[in-house]
């Protein structure tokens, strides 16, 4: 915490802006859990988007992201199927 406080006087001191009590504890305080929480859903929100929306580009007869989406989980089921071969 001590580091942190340090930094913050760094960056008012390098840019000649002073911060307020409040910004001050934002910024050392740092993350909360909803923030980590937040913070991997957008990633695997980002993840899946790619995924979907390549194999809709890969695939002209796709016409749009819902069928692209739907069309990668199914390739994630049969996936799973298949893997330990639960299905012929």
């Amino acid at each position: 915490m001590a580091v942190a406080k340090r930094v913050v006087t760094v960056i008012e001191k390098a840019t000649g802006r002073v911060f307020s009590n409040e910004e001050r504890h934002r910024i050392v305080h740092g993350a909360d859990e909803a923030d980590l929480v937040n913070s991997g859903l957008e990633e695997t929100m980002i993840t899946a988007y790619g995924r979907f929306a390549s194999s809709g580009c890969a695939t002209s007869r796709i016409s749009d992201l819902r069928t692209a989406a739907f069309l990668n989980a199914l390739h994630k089921v049969a996936a799973t199927y298949l893997e330990p071969g639960i299905f012929p």
